[in-house]
């Protein structure tokens, strides 16, 4: 039997345009004839997962905000992270409405100063990405997508359980041999994620005489075995085109003593849902 309140559930309170345009999703999300993503706002059951630490930290509560208040995207681990940012920002204009209050510490002074900014003008200067990027390496054409927020997560939760094992070593009392070995650890995750990340952003590579590789495998293979300043060029280049969405960078000017300085909106879903 239908539900007969239905009717009365919450509906789309933001329209928002992706930086992907929906583009590098197996299954594209649904948009509007306009060319955008219908946000909706978010639910009290969301409220209680922001205010979960584990499921924030692990990525879950993240991906939990996004499929709730984005259902028309069939597949969350396949959001690229300027799209997830942007997700973002329109779940909390849905949700809280257009503005919002920001507190920033001057660097020299450290005096607090509050600003108040509308998320309708910063949606409004998202970047889109027009066309796949193409790099050339040797005789090679590689074609990227941006880093989606699966790999992020991981890499993000690696860095975070090293730091919290470090946090717990009582350094006076823990012998050197288990500080590197837990250093090295590390090291060897760590390298196998970017490997991982920096593979899950080609599409496929494309050979002199036409031929396309897009195995993973394969990928994964090639970029063991190709040179550093290849690596770092392919590296660069994804990072630029995470870079892609929406500036939430802005200038600062201290009420206390006058100092002008750059600095950054916080997506991270602890402050910005705060």
């Amino acid at each position: 039997m239908e539900n007969p309140l239905q009717q009365y559930f919450r509906s789309p309170g933001a329209f928002i345009k992706l930086p992907s345009k929906g583009k590098f999703y197996n299954t594209p999300p649904k948009l509007s004839l306009d060319g955008e993503l219908a946000v909706y706002p978010m639910t009290a059951e969301d409220e209680i997962w922001l205010k979960n630490p584990d499921t924030l930290l692990n990525g879950e509560g993240l991906k939990k905000i996004i499929k709730s208040c984005t259902p028309d995207i069939h597949d969350i681990d396949e959001v690229p992270i300027a799209d997830a940012d942007v997700i973002l920002i329109g779940a909390r204009l849905a949700t809280y409405g257009e503005e919002f209050d920001v507190t920033s510490e001057c660097p020299e002074c450290k005096q607090s100063t509050d600003y108040t900014f509308k998320l309708t003008e910063i949606l409004s200067n998202v970047k889109e990405i027009d066309e796949t990027p193409v790099i050339n390496i040797k005789d090679l054409k590689v074609y990227l997508q941006p880093s989606r927020i699966n790999i992020q997560t991981k890499i993000t939760m690696a860095s975070l359980e090293y730091q919290m094992m470090l946090r717990e070593l009582d350094t006076s009392k823990t012998d050197n041999k288990k500080q590197l070995s837990i250093m090295t650890d590390y090291s060897v995750k760590l390298t196998k994620l970017n490997f991982e990340n920096l593979r899950d952003g080609i599409i496929k590579v494309e050979m002199p005489d036409g031929n396309h590789v897009g195995t993973p495998e394969h990928i994964l293979e090639w970029l063991k075995n190709i040179t550093k300043p290849d690596y770092d060029k392919l590296q660069g280049s994804l990072e630029e085109l995470n870079k892609s969405g929406t500036d939430l960078t802005y200038d600062a000017e201290c009420q206390g003593c006058k100092h002008k300085y750059k600095t950054a909106i916080s997506s991270d879903p602890i402050s910005f849902f705060a």
